[in-house]
This record gives C-alpha cells, sequence and structure tokens, in this order.
C-alpha cells in the first residue's frame, strides 16, 4: 500500500512540474479589439467643406416635397470640370443628406465627347431615367452658364447620347432650373427652384 501511494505522489509532482513550465506571468497576449492592420491616420485632418475655395453647381431632387428638383451650390476641395460632373452628381455631401436631398444619377458614369461641343456618348453601368438625364442636363446647362464659352456661335446647352439604350436629350435646356452665378453662393444649400415634375417613376 505504501508503494502505491509514493507511485502516485511521484506522479503528481511529475504532473505538476510538466504544467508549470507551461506558466507565463508576464508577457501574454490576448486579442485585440480593434481591426487588425488599422493604425492611427498619419495625416493632418484635411479641411471642413466650407473652407473648400470651390464651389460647383448641382441638380438634386428634395425627399420632402416630392416635386422639382433644385440646384444646389456644394464646396469642393478641387477645381471641378465638366467630365467630373457626372461623379459629383452621384455623390451627395452629409449636409445635403441632413437637407433630404436625392440624386438619381448613378457612381460609374463615363463621357465621351463627339466632335461636336457640348455633345457627349455618355456610358452608364445602369441605364439612365428620366430623372438621372434631368440631373445631367440641367447641371451642364448651368456649368456652361457660369463658364460660357469664348465662341458665341457655340450652344450654351448640352446633348447626352446613350449608346447602349439610343436615349438621346438632343439640345433641350433645362427649363426654369438654372441660374445666373451667384458669386457669394458658397453653402451646399437651394439656390434656385427647378420645374422637373417626379410624379412619373424613375425609368
Amino acid at each position: 500500500m505504501r508503494r502505491r501511494w509514493a507511485i502516485a505522489a511521484a506522479a503528481a509532482a511529475a504532473v505538476l512540474a510538466v504544467g508549470g513550465c507551461g506558466v507565463q506571468p508576464t508577457g501574454v497576449n490576448v486579442a485585440r479589439l480593434d481591426p487588425f492592420g488599422a493604425s492611427p491616420p498619419s495625416s493632418p485632418q484635411t479641411a471642413s467643406p466650407s473652407q473648400y475655395p470651390y464651389t460647383v453647381s448641382l441638380f438634386l431632387f428634395s425627399t420632402i416635397n416630392k416635386g422639382p428638383g433644385t440646384m444646389i451650390t456644394r464646396p469642393v476641395q478641387n477645381a471641378p470640370a465638366p467630365m467630373s460632373l457626372p461623379d459629383e452628381l452621384a455623390i451627395l455631401s452629409a449636409d445635403e443628406q441632413a437637407d433630404q436631398y436625392t440624386t438619381y444619377v448613378p457612381p460609374g458614369i463615363t463621357l465621351k465627347p463627339t466632335q461636336q461641343a457640348h455633345e457627349y456618348f455618355v456610358y452608364s453601368p445602369a441605364p439612365l431615367g428620366p430623372l438621372a438625364l434631368q440631373q445631367l442636363t440641367c447641371t451642364f446647362d448651368q456649368w456652361w452658364i457660369q463658364h460660357p464659352d469664348p465662341n458665341p456661335q457655340i450652344r450654351a446647352t448640352t446633348r447626352l447620347i446613350e449608346p447602349s439604350t439610343g436615349s438621346d436629350t438632343q439640345w433641350q435646356d433645362c427649363p426654369e432650373g438654372v441660374m445666373q452665378t451667384n458669386p457669394g453662393g458658397a453653402a451646399a444649400k437651394p439656390t434656385a427652384p427647378g420645374v422637373v415634375d417626379k410624379s412619373t417613376a424613375e425609368g
């Protein structure tokens, strides 16, 4: 009997010795709570939209009154250009979302100029409905009013042709949806009413 207890005691001592080898009182790794690869920003914070040096006029719709579109003036960090207008229309700023504006222009639109001034082939990842085309037309019309061509024979309107669907806006003016340049308008607030009727669904 004594021999059995001696053997059992020796075995227990050996187990404790082996278990103790793996104990690490310090330097134990724990699971991270933040995502892997996350690091603090190294670049300085950019200027707020109110401090941006440029503005661009865009034709958006309101989700409140479900009625005509509205021309707004958005502060932008970089100088806008005609080819960047579809990209600007495809996004909404935080202020515009708070003011309950919406857009029907999808991201990823590419414009290809034709041999006529202010005429573009429009390549879109999704077919453009009438409201999206109206946004593009009114936004471009406002652009040409604010940036007139030195050649007076060049039209102040825009023609958009969508080859994939055969859609063609012709040389259509935006009726009462544009306004003359307002040098003091820098905030992303409504600047002029449009006249687009949203009673028909976006196609």
